[in-house]
């Protein structure tokens, strides 16, 4: 894994998630790795409790996740249920924020994730990316395990130095542990593991790649 080569003093990057604890189970490790490589990095979450009752709590579960991995506070769309649409408003607003940030490189999730949250964002991430080179996606969140796509790793990135970081921002999102039990957090390092023994590694993170100009 190589800096990619920037016109700025840093090269940047964005990650989007639809809901906090996604960036952290899909590539947390990799953000903590970017971060120690030097990379601006910006997180975006676009919906933090579609309930409405646990906004600041999860706000806050997310911030405290996005310090440990070495960033600032992520930056909250607050969406709501009703606007998560593949349409020109989300398209344009996502537009204008990735224009602020000029990123080098942008990270979304798997547009074959079960979940529609998931995939929606990501439809508007990449038709908001078209004059980026560098776009990726990160694997499936768990325990959205369901779908008839079948996703297929292309980039591997090792996580061995910063698995730790992962585990412990995972664990900020208390209100998903209360959801889904230990074993939620188990299971995501296991994931880890298992990317990590196909590359020969402790550990790794794996990708999908839609455009890849530098790395």
């Amino acid at each position: 894994m190589k800096k990619i080569k920037s016109k700025k003093k840093k090269p940047v990057a964005m990650v989007f998630g639809a809901h906090p604890d996604d960036i952290e189970i899909g590539m947390g490790g990799t953000v903590a790795k970017l971060v120690k490589m030097g990379y601006e990095m910006n997180l975006v979450i676009a919906n933090t409790d579609s309930s409405g009752t646990m906004v600041s709590e999860r706000e806050l579960e997310a911030t405290r996740g996005a310090k440990i991995l070495g960033c600032s506070t992520p930056e909250f769309l607050n969406l709501q249920p009703g606007e998560f649409m593949f349409n020109r408003t989300l398209v344009s607003r996502l537009d204008k924020l990735i224009g602020t940030h000029e990123p080098d490189v942008i990270f979304t999730q798997w547009i074959g994730d079960s979940h529609q949250d998931h995939q929606i964002l990501t439809r508007c991430v990449l038709a908001a990316s078209r004059r980026i080179n560098n776009v990726l996606m990160y694997e499936t969140t768990i325990p959205s395990l369901i779908t008839d796509i079948t996703f297929e790793p292309r980039l591997y990135v090792d996580i061995s130095s910063t698995i730790d970081m992962k585990k412990k921002a995972l664990q900020c999102h208390q209100t998903q542990i209360k959801r889904y039990g230990n074993l939620w957090v188990r299971a995501v390092i296991s994931r880890s593991a298992f990317r990590g023994f196909q590359i020969r590694a402790a550990y790794a993170e794996v990708f999908d790649v839609t455009k890849l100009l530098h790395w």
